[in-house]
């Protein structure tokens, strides 16, 4: 926005305000897109509030975790979905949410849901939440036309689900709860149309985001030999949980 705004009144002659132009216009397009991330990529998700019932377990053991970590309780939304993952978005600590689907709600029990939802928590108390919900949302208009995985993932932070899950497992002292959960997460069924999450552009935006990372074709192995070099690979996470 900056480049085109001033492009067009360097064209016109008025270089000063030009460049003055499009630092305001940067700023303002900038601006409108921080406040409004979190609600752009929750719509992209097809994510909903939860209501009071289906997320009794699931707010009890963020209450409890809050407390002990010293984060304000985010919201909660959910996915009607049949696979199991979660992530967390928003700008900061007190304007964070953290979605779930109900594959995931139905599937885990408490000590692996405690698990993932303190992973989860971990993002929004390290405030790394926010470059990876700007980055998602900034990209997602293009992402069905370009591979942008490998993008999102390195604004986001490589290694950012590595390093997580081990200030993870030093909340709930417990590493073999988060390990047993990746592995169900991993195992269980991907993504299908017509699920918000098996679009081209929102699985290819947010793969790198959910607790396991999303296949990259769908039906795909999240598990397979091929990731064993990316440190946030399920794989090794769930090796190096096991010697923790």
């Amino acid at each position: 926005m900056f480049v085109i705004v001033a492009a067009v009144c360097v064209g016109l002659g008025l270089d000063i305000v030009g460049l003055v132009a499009g630092a305001v216009a940067g700023l303002v397009v900038w601006l409108t897109a921080w406040r409004g991330a979190t609600r752009f990529v929750l719509r992209a998700l097809g994510a909903r509030p939860g209501g009071e019932e289906e997320l009794a377990r699931a707010e009890n053991l963020v209450d409890g975790l809050c407390a002990t970590m010293g984060v304000e309780p985010p919201e909660i939304y959910i996915i009607d979905e049949w696979s199991r993952q979660a992530l967390a978005l928003g700008r900061k600590s007190g304007a964070a949410v953290i979605v779930v689907t109900s594959g995931l709600l139905n599937s885990l029990d408490p000590v692996c849901l405690e698990g993932v939802l303190a992973h989860e928590l971990v993002h929004v108390k390290r405030a790394d939440i926010a470059p990876a919900t700007m980055a998602a949302a900034m990209v997602l208009p293009v992402a069905s036309l370009l591979p942008v995985s490998g993008l999102v993932h390195a604004l986001a932070g490589r290694g950012r689900e590595f390093r997580t899950d081990r200030l993870a497992v030093a909340v709930t002292r417990f590493p073999p709860g988060l390990r047993d959960a990746l592995v169900v997460m991993a195992e269980g069924p991907a993504p299908r149309v017509p699920s918000a999450l098996a679009r081209r552009g929102v699985s290819r935006t947010t793969r790198w985001l959910w607790t396991v990372a999303l296949p990259e074709t769908p039906g795909g192995d999240v598990m397979r030999r091929e990731l064993v070099d990316e440190l946030d690979a399920p794989a090794v996470r769930v090796a190096t949980l096991a010697e923790w």
